[in-house]
């Protein structure tokens, strides 16, 4: 009896539910007019704040502000400086940089680099400060100095000297001489980075073009921090100006060619633009930036805001070409679609949502962007869009659409196969879920980009030839000030500087015993046998005194050495090696330092933008992973409640998860390398994938509750009410992400990529192996189920 007493208070407060949604509808379709300036009003007020828009190009907005690396490379920086840079490559078309007209080149650009903006300090192959024995003195000076008139014999010498400075070669020129670099460093402020960099590299590239001009057997680049975060602002521009409108396109001929409804693709494109612009100005009111990453935000938008409509407008076309006015029409579509689109809306919220576990804040961005994106385009589905069709004139075609007849072949494609259907998808999936766990993670910042970046494509000349672009960084304590001169210190640091340079992946080791040693060598006459460390500390403090004295302007040791003399740098460039690579050389120079150094044991800690890119894969995907299981969760629950049936809900919640790890098996056999894009995709994907479910599910619940259907009465009638708007909504998903692909910056199109692959992965479940699923069900679950719907 307090059974049936629970069952009716349920079916009550749901038809409650039901009687206020009728009412709505009704009030909608009977004063369209007056929902139009209502919805539009709250629209405008929301797209407002798109005046507070901003947008963040430096590569820092990947990291949090208490992510441990980070904060150790801060620490680090605030007793050497920020190392912003902007490094021009210049590599000889052919023979080697050594004549007297290139290398006046390289000293015309070493020059110009001193007219840009903030600029603090530039290092060249030509200003390379030389120490020469001199009589019983020494002598500081650039290799080859601006102005100098040079013979080619002289030129040649030059190559023969450089060869023996450890400081210059395999640091700013290559071993074979046909590759240099200008560096030039700069002085930026922290809140205002992101404006300085462009205008430095706008400067920079205006000077690079003038010298490409000038000098044509030379191939010039710019590559460095700078050259990097710019990058990031040519990829959003690109995604933004080029891939929007072209998405846009796509999604509208894909409505008008499947639906046949032109005026459904103009409602259409109404309500996804108004869903993206007050989703990016209600985000600008909460004071989140746009990035890289998330600027594709409205991307994503306008294809999940595409599927509401199609299939509302799937059905409205269905009810007008049976003989409905437009307003009962329009109605009796939103009434079958209400529920759907509502939980739709709600999965896809949660599975973008679930990228706020994510360690790295541009996904983060993304996910709360597109779920408000989501959430506006649920209401402007249900208020503005309704509305505007009970005003546009249309009427429904009198023949199938496309992909009616297509979802009429599956249906009976499943009916007659479903066991042999069931089997072999289930193998299928077996194999290639496997498969997920062989990728491997890597995520090298510079492939970030593809080779239509000119910043790709000089970065990796300057790693192939000579390594640099990825540095480990080591601040080195000598405990005491003015330490840094004690022999113990130096020969510490000289036999990890050592150990570093047998290193796989090590290019070069730069720190101040190599200073040292050279100045050393220079006070014994040249004679290479005194390339050693000095035999105690005053004469080391006494070399180095002398040293700092001898250099010009522009060149000091202050982003060398602390001005209390008891930390100093010790700069580890590597070649173009994976993150996996890095971490583990990090993990053993740590642990050689441990166990073969006392003094500065403690403080061998590496740091240095590629180890926090290295590091925040790893970390992302662990973050991510618990995102992912919460969003898994709730997303089952909320199917339990739902449908009221446990069955159904597990075969919802497996139909979508499966797809997801299927994909990343398919990705091992394509590609095999992960990021920290990944865990990104799958939340997702998630979210996404589960829209096609619901739809198919709730069909199958309705059509076993309103015609007491058998099983394959059911699959049969929900393939022909929900099937053309499931397969349309599909192809729109899919199409959407894929022009992501196109993208040049990597993160992007990989996450389009797969989004595609796996929303199509999902398709195929949802169409042949959930329906299959379905017809084998018991009698009574399927039952449960369906009182469930019908209480709704």
């Amino acid at each position: 009896m307090g059974s049936l007493r629970t069952g009716r208070r349920e079916r009550c407060g749901l038809g409650a539910v039901k009687g206020f949604v009728e009412r709505y509808l009704t009030f909608v379709t009977a004063n369209p007019v007056k929902v139009l300036i209502g919805s539009m009003v709250l629209a405008a007020l929301l797209m407002a704040g798109m005046s507070q828009l901003t947008f963040r190009s430096d590569n820092r907005v990947f990291f949090a502000d208490d992510n441990p690396e980070l904060q150790q490379l801060e620490r680090f920086e605030q007793l050497y400086g920020r190392d912003d840079n902007l490094i021009y490559v210049v590599k000889a078309r052919e023979g080697d940089l050594f004549t007297p007209e290139r290398l006046n080149a390289i000293n015309e650009i070493t020059d110009a680099a001193w007219a840009l903006p903030d600029v603090k300090r530039v290092d060249s192959v030509t200003n390379f400060q030389r120490v020469r024995a001199v009589g019983d003195d020494i002598e500081i000076d650039h290799l080859a100095r601006s102005g100098d008139s040079l013979t080619a014999a002289q030129a040649r010498q030059l190559k023969a000297d450089s060869v023996l400075e450890p400081l210059l070669i395999d640091r700013l020129l290559s071993r074979d001489g046909t590759l240099g670099l200008v560096v030039v460093q700069f002085s930026f402020q922290a809140d205002t980075a992101s404006a300085q960099s462009e205008v430095a590299m706008a400067a920079g590239q205006k000077t690079l073009d003038r010298f490409a001009l000038q000098y044509p057997d030379l191939e010039l680049g710019l590559s460095g921090s700078v050259a990097l975060d710019h990058a990031f602002v040519e990829a959003s521009t690109y995604d933004s100006s080029v891939l929007l409108p072209i998405m846009l396109v796509i999604l509208l001929l894909i409505i008008v060619v499947a639906l046949r409804s032109v005026v459904g693709a103009v409602a259409t494109f109404l309500v996804i633009m108004l869903s993206t612009l007050c989703a990016l100005g209600l985000s600008a009111m909460l004071g989140i930036p746009l990035s890289s990453p998330s600027v594709i935000a409205p991307n994503i938008i306008l294809t999940l805001a595409t599927c509401d409509c199609i299939h509302i407008c799937a059905g409205m076309m269905r009810h007008r070409r049976s003989g409905l006015g437009r307003p009962e029409a329009v109605k009796m579509a939103l009434l079958e679609c209400w529920w759907p689109v509502t939980l739709t809306t709600l999965t896809t919220s949660i599975g973008f949502l679930t990228l706020s576990f994510s360690a790295v804040p541009p996904f983060a961005h993304l996910g709360i962007i597109v779920a408000i994106g989501s959430l506006m385009a649920w209401f402007l589905s249900v208020s503005f869009f309704p509305a505007l069709l009970c005003v546009l004139p249309w009427r429904g075609k009198d023949s199938s659409v496309p992909a009616e007849r297509f979802s009429g072949a599956v249906a009976r494609i499943v009916l007659a196969n479903p066991r042999r259907l069931l089997a072999g998808i289930s193998a299928v999936a077996v194999v290639l879920c496997s498969l997920a766990f062989t990728n491997v993670l890597d995520d090298r910042y510079v492939r970030y980009f593809d080779q239509s970046f000119s910043f790709r494509e000089a970065t990796d000349r300057m790693n192939e030839d000579l390594g640099g672009f990825y540095i480990l960084e080591f601040s080195l304590d000598s405990r005491e000030e003015g330490g840094i001169a004690t022999p113990q210190y130096l020969q510490e640091v000289d036999a990890f500087a050592g150990w570093l340079r047998q290193q796989p992946g090590v290019t070069h080791v730069h720190g101040l015993p190599d200073i040292m040693k050279t100045v050393n060598r220079a006070m014994q006459g040249g004679d290479a046998n005194a390339y050693a460390l000095p035999g105690n500390r005053d004469l080391a403090a006494q070399y180095l005194a002398l040293y700092e004295m001898s250099l010009p302007f522009g060149t000091d040791l202050r982003n060398q050495l602390t001005a209390d003399k008891r930390y100093s740098r010790l700069s580890v460039s590597l070649n173009d090696i994976s993150t996996r690579d890095m971490t583990d050389l990090q993990a053993r120079a740590e642990a050689w330092a441990a166990d073969n150094t006392t003094l500065v044991a403690a403080s061998a800690r590496a740091t240095g933008t590629s180890l926090l890119f290295a590091h925040i894969g790893n970390r992302n995907i662990q973050e991510m992973l618990q995102g992912i299981a919460m969003g898994v969760l709730v997303v089952w629950v909320i199917f339990l409640v739902a449908f009221r049936s446990l069955a159904l809900s597990l075969i919802g919640t497996f139909a979508n998860f499966i797809p997801c790890l299927a994909t990343l098996g398919i990705w091992a056999l394509i590609n095999g390398e992960v990021g920290m894009a990944v865990a990104t995709v799958a939340s997702v994907t998630f979210g996404v994938v589960v829209d096609a479910t619901i739809h198919m599910l709730c069909g199958f619940v309705r059509m076993r509750r309103d015609r007491g259907a058998s099983s394959a009465e059911a699959v049969r009638a929900t393939f022909e009410s929900v099937g053309p708007g499931l397969v349309t909504m599909t192809l729109s998903l899919a199409a959407g992400f894929l022009c992501l692909a196109f993208s040049g910056f990597q993160i992007n199109a990989w996450m389009g990529t797969m989004a595609a692959l796996t929303i199509f992965v999902a398709l195929l479940f949802d169409l042949f192996f959930m329906p299959a699923i379905l017809l084998l069900l018991k009698p009574r679950q399927q039952g449960r189920g369906a009182v469930a719907m019908e209480a709704q």
